[in-house]
């Protein structure tokens, strides 16, 4: 970056360079599997299920129940914005618990589908798309965004009637070719990223997936699971209460017992203090500067753990340099931190 005077104009350049690299990054990192709008479009994904369909929907779970090689619809909605720009839909699959892994076909099913013409993305793609000007991207080795199979499909702005309340609305339509216990029983979710035309990632949606055999017999399953697990917790949260009641009445009774609770208390408190010391801090380091500043080294287990660190403090030197756009240090370490993304994002 070139050196330029210190003023207002020149933080929020600053401000703009850095929020556009984090911006154009987003499709070259790992998938994070949350929800936003931080394109102001009120982007959402809508599933209406039919009766007597061959997949369902959980609402308090967010999870799609689906048979293999059965189409499903879902309703993309999002507000229209002036100027009117182009607008494309992002899917991929992702696990859950590793986002780093692609999801890929297994061999039995990939074998018995013929290759024809230039059909080699989708052929390798779990996921199929019904929609007419569907673009299969990605490759097997890619674990970006933009670099894993994923479907892009384009969005019509302009079609008559497909407008309500100034949102538009668009039917797709998607299936799968594979199932989840082809890629060794791992939890699934379906990503769905609003892009521009520039593929900036404007808005994404994040809905958990399970291709089975029984859809409805899973899908009852889990929520019974979830309700179990409800009640357990409701259980365990009453017969914690119970104690706070009950030993104050017998601390009044017996003077052994106070001579127990001190105990107790004390074994307690020299354990957690014995655990706490002999956990290893050779891997984390705080330490204070003389100039004043403070410094931390950490060591991550995964490296989007560690980006996701840096784009934090970068949104908060961000905010600083508009703040204080006359201070150079903290111009200086919002510089420092865009680099050391840039470094971290070369990492294996």
């Amino acid at each position: 970056m070139t050196s330029q005077p210190l003023g207002g104009s020149f933080s929020q350049s600053v401000l703009r360079e850095m929020m556009l690299q984090d911006i154009q990054s987003q499709v070259n990192t790992l998938p994070k599997l949350e929800n936003h709008n931080i394109g102001g479009y009120n982007f959402s994904m809508v599933l209406d299920e039919p009766p007597k369909s061959h997949w369902m929907f959980s609402v308090p779970l967010n999870k799609l129940y689906i048979r293999m090689n059965k189409t499903f619809n879902v309703d993309v909605q999002f507000k229209a914005k002036m100027p009117i720009q182009p607008l494309n839909l992002r899917v991929f699959l992702c696990f859950t618990k590793d986002v780093s892994g692609p999801v890929l076909r297994c061999q039995n099913h990939l074998s018995v589908e013929p290759l024809i013409g230039q059909n080699m993305k989708m052929r390798e793609s779990l996921l199929r798309s019904e929609n007419p000007n569907s673009v299969y991207c990605g490759t097997a080795q890619g674990k970006g965004i933009s670099e894993r199979y994923s479907i892009v499909v384009p969005l019509n702005m302009c079609r008559s009637g497909n407008r309500s309340g100034g949102h538009v609305r668009q039917t797709l339509a998607f299936k799968f070719v594979c199932q989840n216990s082809c890629i060794g029983r791992k939890e699934t979710c379906l990503v769905f990223c609003l892009e521009n035309a520039s593929g900036d990632i404007v808005g994404q949606q994040v809905m958990e997936v399970k291709i089975c055999t029984c859809p409805k017999r899973d899908r009852n399953q889990d929520e019974r699971s979830m309700n179990g697990k409800k009640r357990k917790s409701q259980v365990e949260a009453t017969d914690d209460e119970e104690p706070d009641v009950k030993p104050s009445k017998m601390r009044r009774r017996t003077t052994s017992y106070k001579n127990d609770i001190k105990k107790e208390d004390t074994e307690s408190n020299d354990s957690h203090d014995r655990k706490r010391d002999e956990q290893p801090i050779t891997d984390w380091n705080v330490s204070r500067t003389q100039d004043g500043e403070y410094r931390l080294a950490i060591t991550c287990p995964k490296k989007e753990w560690l980006l996701q660190g840096i784009e934090g403090m970068i949104k908060e030197a961000a905010a600083g340099v508009l703040r204080n756009p006359n201070q150079e240090n903290i111009l200086r370490h919002a510089n420092k931190l865009l680099t050391l993304k840039k470094c971290a994002q070369e990492l294996p």
